[in-house]
């Protein structure tokens, strides 16, 4: 005996619609996940770019001179300047070995510069080396979770460029040879900033300090120890002691 196949009963309005609701639904979804990512990823990130900056005017060999120099009397340690690049170091966490102060964490920034009708554009990027210089060195690329230093940075030296102006007379006097720094760039920075000068200003920003462009003081230091004065917007000014990098208010 066949079997009798029975017909189907016809698909009602809601049925037919039920798979474009599921359609709409999961479009709507993806749409809301790529406007989530776009307010949390830096525009930087999404463009594949580093931070970056124009300095209107400036020619290559100037650009660089100018960060180097911003660098040093920031306190940052000049690793290597080339025609197009530089890197700077801050040492994040060490240790005293017999009167010598072994770095166990550094924050590299390379920059890079390249030249194009308008000026010369500077891209930061931050990494964080641990144990540098050993066998046991690691290297991780921290240039997003810096992404809102590196702009600040970059602001800054931004504007001290546009303030200085780029008369020739001027743009003459900072340029040193190619590869080579200034007996004061190399000097100066470690005299009056000291080592922990970044772990200062960065220790203040999270007590509500908003930096100046006035660099950081220096008033103190010892084996292992370093006293700051830190330089806030409205005359705010906020003493910070820092040993081996880990910083406290100076009451």
């Amino acid at each position: 005996m066949s079997e009798r196949k029975l017909p189907r009963p016809p698909l009602s309005p809601q049925t037919r619609l039920a798979p474009r609701r599921r359609a709409s639904r999961s479009a709507s979804a993806r749409l809301c996940l790529v406007a989530l990512l776009a307010l949390l990823i830096p525009p930087w990130a999404l463009a594949g770019a580093p931070p970056n900056v124009m300095l209107f005017g400036a020619r290559l060999d100037d650009a660089r001179a100018f960060a180097v120099d911003s660098a040093a009397s920031r306190g940052w340690r000049i690793l290597s300047a080339t025609s197009g690049a530089a890197v700077f170091e801050q040492i994040l966490a060490g240790h005293d070995e017999d009167g010598v102060l072994i770095a166990e964490r550094v924050l590299r920034i390379y920059a890079d510069f390249a030249e194009d009708s308008d000026g010369s554009r500077v891209s930061l990027r931050a990494e964080e080396v641990e144990w540098p210089g050993t066998e046991n060195e690691w290297r991780s690329d921290v240039t997003e979770h810096y992404s809102e230093n590196l702009m600040k940075a970059l602001a800054s030296l931004r504007g001290k460029w546009d303030a200085r102006g780029t008369g020739p007379d001027r743009s003459t006097a900072i340029r040193p040879r190619m590869g080579h720094l200034t007996s004061e760039s190399r000097q100066r920075a470690p005299a009056t900033v000291g080592i922990w000068a970044y772990a200062a200003e960065r220790y203040a920003m999270t007590r509500g300090c908003s930096l100046t462009e006035q660099a950081t003081k220096l008033e103190g230091s010892g084996q292992g120890w370093e006293q700051h004065r830190v330089f806030c917007q409205n005359g705010v000014q906020m003493l910070v002691q820092c040993r081996y990098g880990d910083c406290t208010t100076h009451e």
